[in-house]
Parts: C-alpha cells; sequence; structure tokens
C-alpha cells in the first residue's frame, strides 16, 4: 500500500463516547489517513453539539491514502436502524454494529487499510443479536480463523501481556499449562517480527507470590511456567522468568524487557492502568493484521454529557501508526 497508513477506526457503540471520540481526535494532527466507519449523521450531530468543526469525505478504496488532515475524517457510512440518544441503549442497532465489525475485519483481513482501532461496543447488546459475542477480540480472531490471540495492554515503556484474560481467579491456576504458556510466547515473539520490530525480550511473571519461593508456594512456577519458559528458548524465544510479579514492574526492569506476560488479568494490568490511564492502548496479537483499542469502556452515563477524553482513543490511533510503519512506540 502506498502512501501514509491506513487507519480505520470504528465508532463503536453509537449510544455509547465512541462517536463524541471520533469527532474529537478528528482536531488532531495525525501522520496516516483517519477512515471512520461510522453513521454520518451522527458524527455530523456530536460534531454540532461540541461546537467543532467537522467534515466528512466518502472514501474511495481505490485511491492512494491522505495523511489526516484537522476537522476531517474521511468515512464509510454506517448506516443505523433507528435514531441515536446519546446515553440510551437501542438493541435495534445492534446488528448494525455487529454488521459494521464485521466490515472492519474484511477490510483489515484485505490489506485494505493497515490497521484497526476500535471504540468500545456494548458486550451485552451485541450479545443479544448473537449469542456467541464475548467481545473484539473474540470476534476479530473468529473471522481471521485465528486459534490463539494475545491481549496487551500498553502506555508508555510498559507493555503487558496476559496469559489469561476475563475468567475468576479461581480457575486461573488450572487454565495456565506449559502448552498454553508456549503458545502466548510464540504469539508475541511472532507478532512483533510481524509488525517489522526486533526480537522481543519477554519477562515473564511467577503465577505465586515470590514465584513460588521455590516450592514453598506453590510448585506451578517450576513444572508449568519455567518449564513453559526453557522450551520457548529452545524456539529461538527470548523468554526470561518466572519472576516475582511485585518487583518485576520497577523502571530498571522496563528498561531491560521490551514486554511482560502476566498470569492474570488483574496481575498485570492495574499496574499499566496505575501508571497510563487515558494514555494506554489495548493491542491484540496474534492476528493477520493490526488491531488497537482504546483503555475504557461506552461510558453511557456521560455520553449525553458531551465531555468525554479522547486522550485514550487519540493513543491507541498514534501506537496504530507506529506500529504500522514498523515502529515500537516508546
Amino acid at each position: 500500500m502506498k502512501g501514509c497508513p491506513r487507519i480505520l477506526v470504528t465508532m463503536g457503540e453509537p449510544a455509547g463516547i465512541g462517536p463524541e471520540l471520533l469527532v474529537r481526535v478528528a482536531q488532531t494532527r495525525f501522520t496516516g489517513q483517519l477512515i471512520a466507519l461510522a453513521n454520518r449523521e451522527l458524527l455530523l450531530a456530536v460534531a454540532s453539539e461540541l461546537g467543532l468543526p467537522l467534515t466528512l469525505k466518502n472514501i474511495e478504496w481505490q485511491n492512494p491514502s491522505e495523511q489526516h488532515e484537522p476537522g476531517e475524517l474521511w468515512i464509510e457510512d454506517v448506516p443505523l436502524t433507528e435514531r441515536v440518544d446519546c446515553g440510551q441503549l437501542n438493541r435495534r442497532n445492534a446488528k448494525a454494529v455487529m454488521g459494521l465489525l464485521a466490515r472492519a475485519s474484511e477490510l483489515a483481513i484485505a490489506k485494505t487499510v493497515d490497521a484497526i482501532v476500535t471504540a468500545p461496543v456494548h458486550k451485552a447488546v451485541l450479545n443479544s443479536v448473537d449469542d456467541s459475542f464475548l467481545g473484539h477480540t473474540e470476534f476479530f480472531a473468529q473471522q481471521a480463523g485465528v486459534e490463539k490471540v494475545v491481549m496487551m495492554l500498553a502506555t508508555e515503556r510498559l507493555r503487558v501481556t496476559l496469559a489469561t484474560t476475563h475468567i475468576s481467579l479461581a480457575n486461573v491456576p488450572t487454565a495456565i499449562s506449559k502448552e498454553s504458556l508456549e503458545q502466548v510466547l510464540k504469539v508475541i515473539h511472532d507478532s512483533f517480527i510481524a509488525y517489522g520490530l526486533t526480537l522481543p525480550k519477554i519477562a515473564v511473571c511467577g503465577l505465586n507470590p515470590h514465584a513460588g519461593e521455590d516450592g514453598l508456594l506453590g510448585h506451578e512456577d517450576q513444572t508449568i511456567v519455567a518449564a513453559a519458559i526453557d522450551t520457548a528458548k529452545t524456539h529461538g524465544i527470548k523468554a526470561f522468568g518466572p519472576f516475582p510479579a511485585d518487583s518485576l514492574f520497577t523502571q530498571s526492569k522496563r528498561d531491560q524487557y521490551d514486554v511482560f506476560l502476566a498470569m492474570y488479568h488483574d496481575q498485570g494490568l492495574p499496574v499499566v492502568k496505575a501508571i497510563g490511564f487515558g494514555q494506554s492502548a489495548n493491542i491484540t496479537l496474534g492476528l493477520p493484521y493490526i488491531r488497537t483499542s482504546v483503555d475504557h469502556g461506552t461510558a453511557l452515563d456521560i455520553a449525553d454529557q458531551f465531555k468525554a477524553s479522547s486522550s485514550s482513543l487519540n493513543y491507541a490511533i498514534n501506537y496504530a501508526i507506529d506500529l504500522a510503519t514498523g515502529t515500537l512506540p516508546q
């Protein structure tokens, strides 16, 4: 693809803050082309409410990409079934949102765009029209025919991936196996290579406090985590550990390693959000294209107040642009 990278930005849940965030980021200068996959009428109405300039230009996919100019957005219009009342969910528009996600996947798989950046959706509403829908990540993986994807949250010089995601803490130990960790480490390694980056140095958290304390606090870190790391190394993967998680995310360690692997959701993500909430991005590793997202939800409770911050979406867009140009964001 010639020209600057094409970044497809989805509006997410129409009644949430996604449309507002799109209008706000449109005012910023980017080094890529931003294409909104969104409802034209809704974006213009939100821009009017915010008092912000917005010119929407129909995207012609066969034309070369053009760098984004503040106050403008390229757009592929997404028709909605019913009018949107900000902050009020309407299940009648759920099918249109599902179609939007399918279209985003289609464009990314075809390499028509260089990356997808997603505003938040309301999972329960989408699940009401498709009971297989669990979230963006699972949907995109299924559409791409990918068996394993890995969630990574990133801010500044800290990148944290997860061995398990949204499961009960009681189920974490049985969800982690030597084979599953080997697969996660391979996805991380292969994704960095696919992005045109150097071989990542991966620091792996222990499952138990103090990484098991030589078996005193559990044997999983020796028999499962360390074993998976040893096997990964034989395949050229730069994995290290397991390390005690309570002291692993210090500044010196962030300078030493490119990415961290936490065993469960609340072992790693609180650190990222404490350091950079609002200035972090969610990246899905393992897809055949770049996908980033915001670090927050639909914020329906403030959607009709038009006071949302677009900082996370702005960060996610710039992160996608950097990855699309073979640069690891710092």
